[in-house]
Parts: structure tokens; C-alpha cells; sequence
């Protein structure tokens, strides 16, 4: 037996509507439907009653006040991580690679990362609180303590060669030959870690020991192969061995790495072998101190830098010259204010010497008239000199103004700080422009192209923002044991691979969405809107339990689309 509601409109449009009890039967070979009861007319509360007893066997009417809601959980957010995780082969990557229980292990840090932003212990119990994840995941939290995360995190950094070569042969469609990489650091709490050091800390943290973190991507962005250093690792001393992987791990004959100014990736290639060199080409930037060169060579000409590209071929290599615009506005002011700034500063240190010559002036004429005070000061003492000079060098460093001026004199007769105005005058004539050279032959890549594959490295520092911002929170590292280290980078890299996705559908989304409904909603907001879908479990009175995910509102129900899922997939977890 079922309950069946009927609706219908007569002509008149009025609506008529009916609750029958119905059973299905089979007669001459068809099915039909008989009629064992009208219940149009009762309480909806008992019709609702029996309609729970004939689909679960068992009911009663429950009052409203009796209804207890036992748990509501995150479950949206966690289930579309789960999602994506399959999606991109993160799970197949680490499952073929790893034990079972290591590989559920690996996959709860990698979602737990985005959800918690927090620690291991943080993410252990997070999954103490969901029971639902765990069991998706594999996971039996019973048996499972916080260590088992940091032994599973090592084991993974003793397989890391392994589990990349994996994730690229299952990407390896993604991309055509053309790596981007770049480097960043992150610093620690505490000074026991293994890999630790004190170096260039990109984090403005001062005296806090630091690891350096290389990161290979695709043209698109999309990491492909991360690696840690010491902390005090130079970024161009990282290249040969990065090239070296991307042949070997990855097994590809060519390959076109693309990298900022400070890889050296020319000067890097004279290091390799011949047979190495074979099926290498590179694309990266130019210092300011190599295009002066190369228009004191006469190679190129400013007159070359336009809003068009301009190409110059020279020795096997291709120099691409470009101008941005934007950029040369904003380094044009900046100079101009730095510059003006800087005068002032200086001219106050010179007021402050002016001052203190006078009354040295003033003393030796004193003196030569017959003062009674022998020791009046009449000259600047080496000490103070140095303090004037030291704090003129520190007014043009602050300023980023050091290479523009020269301290010429500062001495008990003169105070001259001079600008070096030709240095200047090609400060202001390069401002915005850049070049780009390459070794890929035209005939492989168009200067249009070469440009944009260099401008792509925006990817990669997109990717080191996000690894450092909430959404996956690598810093600072608790870790001391550099296998847990590694480990603990590979896994953000995974969470990185799931927030691109996430971040490449939900950005254009949200620009249409803003612009529709008047809004101001963020990323961060989105990842709030999936969390607020809820797991709930009702008891409804005498054993009965009933699990229910929230209802979907608008927004909800549009992200959800934009990875071509609705709620009834939620609900096939339940």
C-alpha cells in the first residue's frame, strides 16, 4: 500500500485536490491501481503517520515538541572536497602508491587542510566529529590516533618521487612541455626542525628560521611537482636539479622551464651535460643590469619598446621587448616620490650638519679672539661623521634609493651627496619595460606566446598566495622530523590542486552572482555557504531515526551546479 496525492484544476481554475490509500496488483498482465481508502478528509498529521508506518514499517504520530535533533555536521563543503579529491585522481594517486589505511590517512589531511586551516591535532579531531567523513574516507577513528597522521605524512615523503610521477602520467594531457616553476619560503615555530635555516624570508619575519619551497606547475597552473630546501638555499641553485627531475621522473625528452630573472636559467644551463642539454629550452626575464648591457652592446634599442612587440634574434637566443604600461606609471611615481622623499631626509641631515659647522665656525673664531674656554669644539670627531653617513645610507636604503646616489664628501668642510644622474635618467627610461628571452625556436613558439608563457609565472605565485593565505594555511610548520616536513608540503600541493579547481569555477561564478544579486560575496563566503549544508539526525520517538540533509537554497543549489552536482548526490552519501 502507498498514500497517493492527487491535484488537479477544473475549468473554472479552481483546484481540486485528494489523499487516497492505494495498492498496486497485476491483472492480465498489466498493473493496476485500486483505490482501499479516501483519506482526503483526515488530520494530515495522521495521514502523514501512516504514510511513515507503510514506508518504514514502524511510526507513530510524533508531536513536534518530541522531535530531537541528535547532530547537525558540515557536510556540503566536506563532501565536494571528497568529490573534487576523486575527480582530479588525488585518492587514485595516493591509493596506488600507498597502503590502504596510510592513503585514507593522506586523504583526510589533504580535505582536512582546506576545512580546519588548522593542525594535525586539529584535523584529527575534526574527524573525531564526523563519523560520516571518516566512513566515506575509510578511516576507523577508533583506532586511529593523532601519530598515526605524522607517521603516514613520512611514509608519503619516502614515496613523494613515486606518488608525483603518478599524478603526472595521470595530468600528463593537461599540459605541452611547458613547466613553470618558482620558489617561496615559509618559516617555522621553533628552531629544531630539520631542514630549517636562516635566510631570505619572504614573510617579513624576522628572526624566525625559514624552509625554501619549489614549485612546479603546468602552463595553466596546475602543480605538478613540489620540492623543499634548506632555508638557505639560493632560488637559481635550485634549477639544474628541477630540470634533471622534470626528464627523469616525469620521462619527457622536451622540455620548456620557465622561470623569473633571479633562476639564472641560462647562466644554469652551461652546468649540463650535452646529452642533458638535449631537449631543453627555457623562457625567462632579463635583469635591468642585462638589458643595459645588452643596449650598450647595441643588441637592442629603447626605440624598439612600444605597445607593439618587438623581437630581436642574437646568438641563438630571441629577445622579446615589451612594455606594460600600467607598470611604467607606477615605477615612474615611485621613483619620482622616492626620489623627492629622500632629498628631504637627506637635507635634514645636511640642516643638522650646517647647523653643528656654524658653531664649529663660531668657536675658531672664538678662539682666535682669546675665549677662556680652551675646549670649545671646533671640529667633527670621526665618530660623528659616521653617524651623518650612516644615516644618509639608511635613508637611501629605506627609500630603495641606495644605487642612485653616491655619499661624495662628508667630511669637516663639506657635506655632498650626490644623485647619479645618469643612472637615474635609465631608471625612468626602463621603467615598465621588460624582456624576455628565450632559446624556443619561432617556428615552436610565436613572441606572442613566449610573452605570455613569462607571464604565466603569475600562476605560480597565485599558487605560493594561496598556500600561505586561510584557505590552505601552510605557515608557520610545527614540524621537526624533515620526512614530516616534506610530507606536510607534498599534501599542500594536493589541497592547492583541489582549491584551484574549486577557485577556476566559483571566481566567474561570482562576478555574474555579485552583479545580479547586488552582492559582495567572496570565495571565503562560498566555502561558508557549502558548510552551512548540513548532515542531520532526528530521532522521531520509538527507534525511529531519520538522517536528512538541510534544504538547498538558491546559492547553494548554483554551486553545487557549477561541478554538475545537486542534492540528490549528497543525499546517495547518507
Amino acid at each position: 500500500m502507498y498514500v497517493q496525492r492527487n491535484k488537479s484544476t477544473g475549468k473554472n481554475g479552481k483546484v481540486y485536490t485528494s489523499t487516497l490509500l492505494c495498492t498496486k496488483y497485476r491483472q492480465d498482465g498489466k498493473i493496476k491501481t485500486k483505490v482501499e481508502a479516501n483519506l482526503s478528509r483526515m488530520p494530515e498529521e495522521l495521514v502523514l503517520t501512516i504514510e511513515n508506518v507503510l514506508k518504514h514499517g514502524k511510526g507513530a504520530l510524533t508531536a513536534a515538541k518530541d522531535i530531537i535533533a541528535e547532530s547537525a555536521i558540515d557536510f556540503g563543503l566536506a563532501y565536494l572536497l571528497i568529490h573534487l579529491m576523486d575527480k582530479l585522481r588525488i585518492s587514485q594517486t595516493l591509493e596506488k602508491v600507498l597502503p590502504t589505511q596510510q592513503a585514507a590517512l593522506l586523504k583526510a589531511i589533504v580535505i582536512g587542510k582546506i576545512i580546519t586551516r588548522g593542525s594535525k591535532l586539529g584535523i584529527y579531531n575534526w574527524l573525531g566529529r564526523n563519523k560520516n567523513i571518516c566512513s566515506q574516507l575509510g578511516i576507523d577513528i577508533r583506532n586511529i590516533k593523532v601519530d598515526h597522521l605524522y607517521s603516514a605524512l613520512g611514509q608519503a615523503s619516502n614515496v613523494q618521487q613515486t606518488i608525483e610521477r603518478k599524478w603526472f602520467l595521470y595530468h600528463k594531457a593537461k599540459h605541452k612541455e611547458v613547466y613553470l616553476y618558482d620558489i617561496t619560503s615559509t618559516y617555522f615555530e621553533g628552531t629544531q626542525n630539520e631542514l630549517a635555516e636562516f635566510g631570505y624570508n619572504r614573510d617579513k619575519k624576522k628572526g624566525k628560521m625559514q624552509i625554501n619551497i619549489g614549485l612546479i606547475t603546468d602552463s595553466g597552473g596546475f602543480p605538478l611537482k613540489v620540492e623543499v630546501f634548506e632555508g638557505n638555499t639560493s632560488d637559481y641553485t635550485t634549477v639544474l636539479e628541477q630540470i634533471k627531475s622534470i626528464k627523469e621522473e616525469f620521462n619527457t625528452s622536451q622540455v620548456i622551464f620557465v622561470g623569473d630573472r633571479g633562476m639564472k636559467i641560462r647562466y644554469n644551463l652551461e652546468g649540463l651535460d650535452e646529452a642533458d642539454k638535449q631537449g631543453v629550452h627555457y623562457i625567462t626575464g632579463l635583469t635591468n643590469q642585462e638589458i643595459r648591457n645588452l643596449l650598450d652592446n647595441d643588441i637592442i634599442q629603447l626605440k624598439l619598446f612600444s605597445n607593439e612587440l618587438a623581437e630581436v634574434e642574437y646568438e641563438g637566443e630571441r629577445y622579446v621587448l615589451s612594455v606594460n604600461a600600467a607598470l611604467q606609471e607606477q615605477e615612474l611615481t615611485y621613483l619620482k616620490t622616492m626620489r623627492g622623499i629622500a632629498d628631504d631626509e637627506i637635507a635634514e641631515v645636511k640642516a643638522s650638519w650646517e647647523k653643528r659647522h656654524r658653531q664649529n665656525t663660531e668657536n675658531i673664531q672664538k678662539l682666535n679672539e682669546g675665549h677662556k674656554n680652551k675646549k670649545l669644539v671646533t671640529s667633527f670627531s670621526e665618530k660623528k661623521l659616521d653617524n651623518y653617513k650612516l644615516r644618509v645610507e639608511r635613508i637611501l636604503s629605506k627609500r630603495g634609493m641606495k644605487q642612485y646616489y653616491e655619499i661624495t664628501e662628508i667630511s669637516n668642510h663639506a657635506f655632498v651627496v650626490d644623485l647619479k644622474a645618469e643612472k637615474y635618467q635609465q631608471a625612468k627610461q626602463l621603467a615598465g619595460k621588460y624582456v624576455v628571452c628565450t632559446n624556443v625556436e619561432k617556428g615552436q613558439m610565436e613572441k606572442t606566446e613566449v610573452r605570455q608563457q613569462y607571464k604565466n609565472l603569475q600562476h605560480v605565485e597565485h599558487a605560493f598566495r594561496d598556500f600561505k593565505s586561510d584557505n590552505i594555511q601552510i605557515r608557520p610548520v610545527y614540524h621537526r622530523n624533515e620526512a614530516q616536513t616534506r610530507g606536510h608540503v607534498l599534501l599542500s600541493m594536493f589541497s592547492y590542486a583541489i582549491v584551484k579547481e574549486m577557485e577556476d569555477k566559483i571566481f566567474p561564478f561570482l562576478i555574474s552572482w555579485n552583479k545580479k544579486t547586488k552582492s559582495k560575496l567572496s570565495f571565503f563566503d562560498i566555502l561558508e555557504e557549502l558548510k552551512d549544508i548540513k548532515l542531520v539526525v532526528l530521532n522521531l520517538g520509538r527507534n525511529v531515526e531519520s538522517i536528512k540533509i538541510t534544504e538547498l537554497n538558491e546559492l547553494q543549489r548554483q554551486v553545487l551546479k557549477l561541478f554538475k552536482m545537486k542534492k540528490t548526490d549528497l543525499e546517495k552519501n547518507l
